[in-house]
């Protein structure tokens, strides 16, 4: 599931379909914080993300949080929520 703002998405298309459909080309991120535990006795990790965001030419960058719940899957992890904000201020 991805929490996107206001709007919940599940589902590996729904949340493709989301990220496709942001009215902007290009993105860079600044990670300004980046904070992670471990979530159950299987091996999940729970990620806080601060930083900011270029979009597009923007010389003004956006700030945003966003929280990872991450699941172990053989040699490597996969994304089972996601949840992302922009902090306006």
């Amino acid at each position: 599931m991805l929490t996107f703002e206001t709007s919940q998405l599940q589902g590996a298309k729904a949340i493709v379909e989301k990220l496709v459909d942001l009215p902007f080309q290009k993105v860079a991120h600044r990670i300004s914080t980046l904070d992670a535990q471990p979530a159950s006795p299987n091996g999940d990790i729970l990620a806080m993300v601060t930083g900011e965001l270029l979009i597009d030419e923007e010389q003004n960058a956006q700030r945003y949080s966003q929280v990872f719940h991450l699941i172990p899957d053989g040699n490597s992890y996969y994304v089972f929520n996601d949840i992302f904000r922009l902090n306006y201020s």
